[in-house]
């Protein structure tokens, strides 16, 4: 892959500014919001942002983020902490803070590439190739499931039923890329973890539901960016809900390049509310 992550949206909004040896500010923008706050895997981007900053660029191998309060805009100070730093692997921590409250935790482990030995019980799913989805299956304003964090990503729905539609089954998916093309970093497949629309929604349910996450993990299987990967190219993602029991539930993720390699699975456990609960 060529090209630059210099001067995109995405990365303006995600900059953190060191104000210390491993404390940052940032501004958390006004245009990644769902609908009463900041989009989930936009401020798990600000968070991983921080962490590289204080550990270099090192490979994301695994992070988990543990959301406490809800953000707003406006400005947040983000502390971070080296629990190992080794030849091989290290792991550090962070916590995003806004006013007096917590915002969010989490702890990423960072580690290269090693032995290439691998296999995979599982294939892609055969979708139609993202010039191929409609302009009715392409999210937009007038499409169910729109809220106006989507505005940065061109998606093309291409698994599961297109809201308002439901089905027995809560897999959704499809096409995702950024609209002003950038590299499929990690900070980029990070927040695109957390950026289509809950297989809840298009699942059968007795009246309309939403999940605030609780917790959310992505593990790296690839090392990033894939040298395979155009900026033009599209990623596809698919998130699978199949178990929800006493007010919670898992939903699964896996998220591939065009050509078919497994970039990064996720697993998110959220809280099921009533659709009005606010």
């Amino acid at each position: 892959m060529t090209g630059s992550t210099n001067g995109t949206e995405f990365d303006r909004d995600i900059a953190v500014v060191r104000t210390s040896d491993n404390s940052f500010s940032v501004n958390i923008s006004d245009t990644w919001n769902v609908t009463i706050g900041p989009n989930g895997g936009y401020i798990a981007a600000i968070i991983l942002n921080a962490l590289k900053e204080t550990l270099g660029n090192l490979q994301t191998r695994s992070i988990t983020y543990h959301f406490l309060s809800a953000s707003v805009p406006g400005p947040a100070g983000l502390t971070t902490k080296i629990e190992k730093r080794g030849r091989s692997l290290s792991t550090c921590t962070a916590e995003l803070i806004q006013g007096d409250r917590t915002i969010a935790i989490a702890i990423a482990t960072f580690a290269p590439a090693r032995e290439d030995f691998g296999f995979r019980d599982f294939r892609m799913p055969s979708v139609p190739a993202a010039a191929d989805i409609s302009l009715a299956h392409r999210m937009n304003p007038g499409l169910a499931g729109h809220v106006p964090f989507r505005d940065h990503y061109d998606q093309r729905l291409a698994i599961g039923p297109v809201p308002p539609a439901t089905s027995n089954e809560g897999r959704v998916g499809g096409w995702t890329r950024f609209k002003e093309n950038r590299l499929f970093d990690d900070l980029a497949v990070v927040a695109i973890s957390d950026s289509w629309f809950p297989g809840l929604q298009v699942r059968e349910t007795p009246f309309p539901m939403h999940a605030p996450t609780i917790d959310h993990t992505v593990h790296f299987l690839h090392s990033t960016p894939l040298a395979s990967v155009a900026l033009e190219d599209f990623l596809l993602v698919e998130f699978v809900t199949s178990v929800a029991q006493e007010g919670y539930l898992i939903e699964d993720g896996r998220i591939w390049s065009q050509q078919g390699i497994l970039i990064a699975t996720s697993r998110q456990l959220a809280i099921i509310l009533p659709g009005n609960d606010a």
